[in-house]
């Protein structure tokens, strides 16, 4: 097995890139306008030119991209390949702009430590970011060493996150490290979405089987964590497949994401489809409406919240457009 086919390579990669007339590679990193790739030779240093790299779709981690030497025979990456899925949030520092996370993840895992208890407003906007992207989504609990029920929190987390496969994890004893490995089957690459102190890190180290990652210790007092992951990285694992480690995120902000919201939220998606109002109802209580008194109220306001900020946003943008 090649460095690329570990990272998930197939024919339908190699037939695209062949057909770019580029040299094959996946980005591990993205760092100061270069990237560093893994190619089926193994892992070298490419220029990032987003000029050539199809305007203003700039490389992220997960992409996979042709590679080419300029004129000075030094390796630069000509095209970014089309994705196949895509993690996106609303960018922290604009209300109204992207902010792409990662590229071509199969499954997106939303992290959260057991060492807290479970807050369902930030598990389900993690969620909805997580759907949106098109890929799998895994509820993975870490710290189950912590709690005295984790079995508790797994079926709250299940029924916060229909759809979504969930694993319990105990990272420094090895508990669920053979349920992790089996979302990785077939070479898959997964993500790992959470705030900072969850357990991603130590997660990463305990499937490597080496410390790859820094950790630190949480703050007694509030569970957070520090920003030990710095930057969104590629990491292979030893039996193949691959880990994409992120900045701990605190809040996070759905782009775009009616699919997603959709999908986080699916019994109340589908009540809406039967509701009298269709598109004209927010479900406030109103005579004949489907889904108001048939869901639980707390989940009720939460997805009407997200969806207010959803709209929001496309008023903002049709504004800017006209601006």
């Amino acid at each position: 097995m090649t460095p690329l086919e570990a990272l998930g390579a197939d024919k339908q990669w190699r037939e695209l890139a062949q057909s770019q007339g580029g040299r094959l590679g996946r980005v591990v990193q993205v760092d100061r306008g270069e990237c560093e790739v893994m190619t089926d030779e193994g892992q070298i240093r490419v220029s990032s030119d987003s000029q050539r790299a199809q305007g203003d779709v700039a490389p992220v981690t997960g992409d996979w991209i042709t590679v080419v030497p300029d004129l000075d025979d030094i390796p630069t990456v000509e095209q970014v390949l089309e994705r196949r899925t895509l993690v996106v949030r609303r960018d922290p520092a604009e209300h109204a702009r992207a902010q792409t996370l990662v590229a071509n993840v199969d499954v997106v895992g939303v992290v959260h430590g057991l060492d807290r208890r479970i807050n369902p407003a930030q598990l389900e906007r993690f969620c909805v970011v997580a759907w949106q992207s098109g890929a799998s989504v895994a509820i993975i609990l870490a710290k189950a060493d912590l709690r005295r029920r984790p079995e508790r929190d797994a079926e709250k987390a299940a029924a916060l996150a229909p759809g979504a496969s969930v694993v319990v994890t105990a990272a420094l004893r090895g508990e669920g490290l053979d349920q992790m490995t089996a979302l990785l089957e077939g070479n898959r690459t997964l993500a790992l979405l959470g705030p900072s102190g969850v357990g991603k890190s130590t997660l990463i180290n305990a499937l490597v089987g080496s410390e790859v990652q820094t950790t630190q210790e949480v703050r007694a007092g509030d569970a957070r964590g520090r920003h030990t992951t710095i930057a969104r990285r590629l990491i292979a694992l030893p039996n193949g497949g691959s880990i994409v480690d992120t900045p701990g995120i605190r809040a996070v902000g759905p782009w775009d994401a009616w699919e997603g919201l959709a999908a986080a939220y699916a019994e109340i998606d589908a009540l809406d489809q039967e509701c009298r109002f269709a598109e004209d109802c927010w479900h406030q209580g109103q005579p004949g409406c489907a889904v108001a008194g048939n869901v639980d109220p707390g989940r009720l306001r939460r997805y009407l919240e997200l969806a207010n900020e959803l709209a929001d946003q496309d008023l903002d943008l049709a504004r800017r457009r006209h601006e």
